[in-house]
């Protein structure tokens, strides 16, 4: 027994000892990056680059030979570049609210914890919000795999001048929150009602006996149930649980194992070329036929592969729409200027909403 309480001494010692010299230089790391935020300022570059971001995962995922798999080493990572934006300036992030929301988990996703995150109560307000200088980024949902296209944040791209700087891909995992784990004395269920939905299969063999209680969102689902405590519990995000204090009493109940919604970060910026990008455009079209055909045809002959097509009406005329597309490529692509300059000669208005860097769309 003495012997093994030896080895596991060594073995703390050398933890404490790799543990001064990771705070040393996660230290040092943090100086490099004020010393890289003051340059930035000068030159009235952004503080996030979301080009940089995919090359220091990309490298910092070449260097990894294990045991941590892929997926703990970027969730660290994540938090010391959160890190090093607060000291580099400090970055204000708007989402649409309230706290504990899917957008809020997203923001925590792609910017760790140590931005200042403000919630914004509609997708307006967070455009304007980024409009107005009073955060540097919105994050916004603009479609879900089961539910499809989120037309309010669609439309603020017609009346506004923002661009898209980056997406984010998140999971949408649904669980049972509440104190109660006995699942006979629960009486109530609360829950916003596309979460219910996405549910319902789960909450009829395991809940049948229950009421439910639509609430406008999740987070004010878990609010509820923090508040009342017996009896009941909510449909709501696991950093619901953890805002409110609740127990996450079975984790991932939706129907559906595969659910994401994609999240679009907005901004005033233009993100660089990085060789495997996105570019999001909406036209309008004269109401002749052949008129999509025109607007179309060049991406394919030209290989381009378009990875979304949607229409919008334009609120001006019946039955007059503007379609929103999404292909591969970055607007600077030699290939992808060209076809822009015929869909300009095609198309009576046209916008290019941001060309940025492909995300993973099962992180």
């Amino acid at each position: 027994m003495a012997k093994n309480d030896d080895k596991l001494k060594e073995f703390r010692d050398k933890i404490d000892s790799l543990d001064k010299e990771i705070v040393k230089a996660i230290q040092a790391r943090a100086e490099i990056a004020s010393e890289i935020g003051d340059i930035k300022r000068e030159n009235n570059e952004p503080i996030y680059r979301p080009d940089r971001e995919k090359d220091v995962y990309e490298k910092i995922l070449g260097l990894n030979g294990g045991p941590l798999p892929d997926k703990v080493l970027i969730a660290i990572y994540r938090e010391i570049m959160s890190g090093s934006f607060s000291v580099e300036k400090g970055l204000r992030i708007g989402y649409l609210g309230p706290e504990g929301s899917f957008s809020h988990q997203a923001v925590r996703a792609r910017f760790g914890t140590s931005v200042e995150a403000s919630e914004f109560p509609s997708i307006p307000e967070v455009f304007r919000a980024v409009e107005t200088d009073k955060v540097d980024y919105g994050v916004v949902p603009v479609e879900n795999s089961s539910e499809g296209l989120v037309n309010s944040t669609l439309d603020q791209f017609l009346v506004s001048d923002l661009n898209i700087y980056s997406e984010i891909y998140l999971k949408i995992h649904l669980n049972l929150l509440g104190f109660e784990h006995d699942l006979s004395k629960i009486k109530t269920l609360y829950g916003i009602k596309i979460a219910n939905s996405q549910c319902r299969n789960w909450i009829a063999a395991n809940l049948p006996h229950v009421e439910v209680s639509e609430t406008p969102s999740t987070s004010r689902a878990a609010s509820i149930v923090a508040e009342k405590k017996e009896a009941c519990a909510a449909v709501a995000s696991s950093i619901a649980a953890e805002i409110y204090g609740l127990d996450l009493v079975r984790e991932s109940i939706e129907d559906m194992s595969d659910n994401t919604t994609r999240f679009l970060i907005i901004g005033k910026n233009q993100c660089p070329p990085t060789g495997n990008d996105k570019t999001s455009v909406v036209f309008s079209i004269p109401d002749k036929p052949g008129s999509l055909y025109n607007v179309l045809k060049p991406i394919f002959d030209k290989g381009i592969n378009m990875t979304k097509v949607e229409s919008r009406p334009t609120r001006r005329t019946s039955w007059e729409y503007n379609f929103f597309i999404d292909f591969l490529g970055h607007k600077k692509d030699p290939q992808i200027e060209e076809v822009l300059n015929i869909l300009k000669e095609n198309t009576i208005y046209l916008r290019i909403l941001g060309s940025y860097p492909i995300s993973p769309p099962n992180p």
